[in-house]
């Protein structure tokens, strides 16, 4: 994890258009209606197309043409990755699930030839609240449900490399690995830093309008919630300030949202096709 939260990429504020905006219908879009929304971050047209052609390549989208034009909608594994974007971040979670001192581990070794799976399943593991225990060992607080997880898995075709338990640790100082696996104060410190980005008058100045704004927002979040384990609150600082940043997401998210909605709905009439 570094020290600062970065800027999100075009190619996460695209997965975010996705899921707010693009469930559960997936309308195929021009290249022109995916440049103009990348247009309200200040992004330029060939950096949008690069940032089209890169997730074609690495399978979020696909492409379909009528004529001379192109046309993208997202492919079923862009579907799947949105969809648990969506659910995690605007869905409330619940406390560390199970008995007391339960602890949820999970292993995996994929082949080298399925490198993109392993990539999707490393970010949806941290999506899920798992932290990296040590290389291909995976641990998260409690007992928790991987149905939703494995059918992912199954659908990537990965499901027959992973295995889960649940248990209890023998040997380790818990508090020495949890700091192991995840840096609180890092983490303190990129919260923090939200604080100071969008906790005044005009945030996210590089967005044109409210679409824009609320595309970074929602995108900024989800790099942090990316990071956020589920702990028990015996296991964070006393000061932990992700209470603070959540009720200051959803106050601009309720800000922006109706403008952004409307600006998106303009966009998607003049550029959806019919392919």
């Amino acid at each position: 994890m570094a020290g600062e939260v970065r800027a999100p990429t075009p190619q996460a504020v695209l997965m975010t258009m996705l899921g707010r905006y693009c469930l559960p219908d997936n309308p195929a879009i021009s290249t022109q209606g995916y440049i103009e929304v990348l247009a309200r971050i200040g992004l330029s047209e060939q950096a949008s197309r690069l940032t089209l052609s890169r997730m074609t390549e690495r399978g979020l989208l696909e492409r379909l043409r009528r004529g001379r034009l192109a046309f993208f909608r997202a492919t079923e594994v862009g579907l799947s990755v949105v969809r648990n974007q969506e659910a995690h971040t605007f869905h409330e979670q619940g406390g560390t699930p199970g008995p007391a001192g339960a602890w949820t581990i999970l292993s995996f070794t994929i082949p080298e030839t399925q490198r993109k799976e392993r990539h999707l399943l490393r970010r949806r593991l941290a999506w899920e609240g798992f932290g990296l225990l040590r290389d291909g060992v995976w641990i998260a607080p409690g007992d928790q449900d991987l149905t939703e997880l494995r059918k992912g898995l199954a659908e990537m075709g990965i499901d027959q490399h992973i295995d889960a338990f649940t248990g209890y640790p023998k040997f380790a100082d818990v508090h020495e690995m949890v700091s192991r696996v995840w840096a609180l104060d890092e983490l303190v410190q990129l919260y923090e830093q939200f604080l100071r980005e969008w906790d005044v008058p005009a945030p996210a100045p590089a967005a044109t309008d409210d679409l824009g704004r609320e595309l970074l927002l929602i995108s900024t979040w989800r790099q942090l919630l990316r990071e956020t384990p589920r702990l028990p609150a015996e296991h964070v600082p006393s000061d932990w300030p992700a209470g603070r940043c959540q009720e200051l997401f959803r106050t601009l998210h309720a800000r922006y949202e109706p403008a952004a909605a409307e600006l998106f709905t303009e966009i998607l009439a003049t550029h959806r096709g019919d392919v």
